[in-house]
């Protein structure tokens, strides 16, 4: 039982402040294709938005904004989705990465649970990619703490001070974002 959250709460300020779960790519909107091949692998799903909520809502899951009126980033709709879910576990995914293999989640799964971790995200050709991430729920204190009392926003500091990236070893590119107009292309 794994909970899911798209990331969709972002100011969009690199996609010149469109709402990049929204934006057309081969016809669809970005979170379409990404709900499409993350929902079979979660038992529920959320999106997280904090504008646009109609538009989001008519993709009939759940929609929750972030505690905080000023964004505070990624960190803060994963705080949101550690409130909200009633398992134990919450896989992640972000609304502008559409490409991603139909088996990630159970794959950080068998990972965390092989190296007793409470916290792994995907790690390909060198790079990480931390919103594709799994994150139990006993880190949401934790969480709470580094966003709301110390302040800090960086997604990797508080994933390397809980837990470990996993490496995907395949060579398409998987998990590339869409963070402008031109990576549409």
């Amino acid at each position: 039982m794994i909970s899911g959250i798209i990331l969709a709460g972002g100011a969009g300020r690199r996609m010149k402040g469109k709402d990049k779960g929204l934006v057309l790519w081969h016809k669809k909107a970005l979170i379409d294709h990404v709900i499409e091949n993350f929902s079979p692998q979660v038992t529920c799903l959320v999106v997280n938005a904090n504008r646009n909520i109609a538009l989001y809502q008519q993709r009939g899951f759940p929609v929750i904004q972030d505690k905080a009126l000023q964004l505070l980033g990624p960190l803060a709709g994963i705080d949101v989705g550690l409130e909200a879910i009633q398992t134990e576990w919450l896989a992640v995914a972000p609304c502008d990465s559409p490409l991603f293999p139909s088996d990630y989640v159970q794959r950080l799964y068998d990972f965390a649970q092989c190296n007793k971790l409470a916290l792994t995200w995907v790690h390909q050709n060198g790079q990480d990619h931390p919103l594709f991430c799994l994150i139990h729920r006993e880190l949401q204190e934790a969480l709470n703490d580094f966003l709301y009392q110390q302040g800090r926003r960086k997604v990797l500091d508080f994933f390397n001070s809980h837990g470990r990236a996993m490496i995907f070893s395949e060579d398409v590119p998987h998990f590339a974002n869409f963070n402008d107009e031109e990576s549409l292309k």
